[in-house]
């Protein structure tokens, strides 16, 4: 956050004006309590290039009956990602997790907002994360006390293969299992702006692991 020092000389007032609260931007009026529960944030400024301005804390996602989809932990993110994200989860995911019989109680945030670079890189491009563009998802806990894992390949394939493409379409970016190695237990997205609006989907939904039944075969090269 920054800090105006108090000036004594003829520029007081101006400094004062500095002061005052920040207006809301359109954005933050059209999703607060309307579909999410946020915290304004004062803007988020480096180290480097990292940064960004009409920051939220995404607390929570107001679904269409009124009941509360919450982040744990709440995420740092732009105002128009939280808006992205509330979005989705209220028309997509809302859609493939009632397929699952009991409704969604939190989503299992991985990471937001981080000052790095790509895939925790050092002297890598500055990743989305570092612009509070981007969120790291491990799944979601329904109110069944279940978990659905977005990378579990022994979770239900039509489940996770339903959020794959709602997520594609949805955002500019998503990373998963078999893109880069970094995003095998958690999927990635982003609202990264690229030349003529191109997108990235890389996400192979993998299939169960078979189960060798007991007793099974001792390994050749065993001891």
């Amino acid at each position: 956050m920054e800090v105006f020092a108090a000036d004594p000389g003829p520029d007081t007032t101006a400094n004062v004006a500095d002061n005052k609260p920040e207006e809301p931007s359109a954005c933050r009026l059209r999703i607060a309590d309307q579909i999410a529960v946020i915290e304004p944030l004062p803007p988020l400024a480096g180290p480097g290039d990292c940064g960004a301005t009409d920051v939220v804390k995404l607390e929570a996602i107001i679904m269409p009956d009124k009941s509360r989809v919450t982040l744990t932990p709440a995420a740092t993110l732009r105002c128009t990602m939280a808006e992205a994200v509330a979005t989705w989860v209220r028309e997509d995911l809302k859609m493939s997790v009632s397929a699952l019989g009991s409704p969604m109680r939190n989503l299992d945030n991985y990471a937001s907002y981080d000052c790095r670079g790509r895939n925790r890189i050092a002297g890598a491009k500055i990743s989305e994360h570092g612009m509070a563009n981007a969120i790291d998802i491990r799944g979601v806990h329904l109110a069944n006390g279940k978990f659905a894992g977005f990378t579990d390949r022994n979770f239900a394939r039509d489940f996770r293969e339903a959020v794959r493409k709602q997520a594609c379409d949805r955002f500019a970016t998503v990373l998963g299992p078999g893109s880069d190695g970094h995003h095998e237990t958690h999927i990635h997205v982003d609202l990264a702006e690229r030349r003529g609006g191109y997108r990235l989907c890389q996400w192979n939904v993998l299939a169960p692991v078979d189960e060798i039944p007991l007793p099974r075969p001792r390994p050749q090269e065993a001891p």
